[in-house]
């Protein structure tokens, strides 16, 4: 069977219009971010605490990311929040050494 239509390659569907996937309903990306985000607000008061907020956020985050490719839409939020959980760390670790020093 070799039937033209059956083709994608070469055929432009994909750019006349074809449905693209949408990423925004990805499970955990939203909860990811603010849950990163209160994880970082935190660390500014309470630094272990924190690290248990940024854990989840993180787990969230990931849970996300595993789903969402590279790229697509929605995909930017759950780098946000990776890099939210990212600043928690650095700002629990930052605290820990400033008190161990001082």
């Amino acid at each position: 069977m070799n039937d033209p239509r059956a083709k994608m390659e070469g055929n432009r569907l994909l750019g006349l219009g074809a449905p693209q996937l949408d990423w925004t309903k990805a499970p955990g990306r939203v909860p990811g971010f603010w849950v990163a985000l209160l994880g970082l607000v935190v660390a500014v008061v309470f630094p272990v605490p924190a690290l248990l907020v940024g854990g989840v956020g993180l787990a969230f985050t990931l849970q996300a990311r595993r789903v969402i490719p590279a790229g697509a839409v929605g995909s930017g939020l759950t780098l946000a929040a990776l890099a939210l959980a990212g600043a928690t760390l650095a700002v629990v670790v930052l605290q820990i050494v400033l008190s161990m020093v001082l």
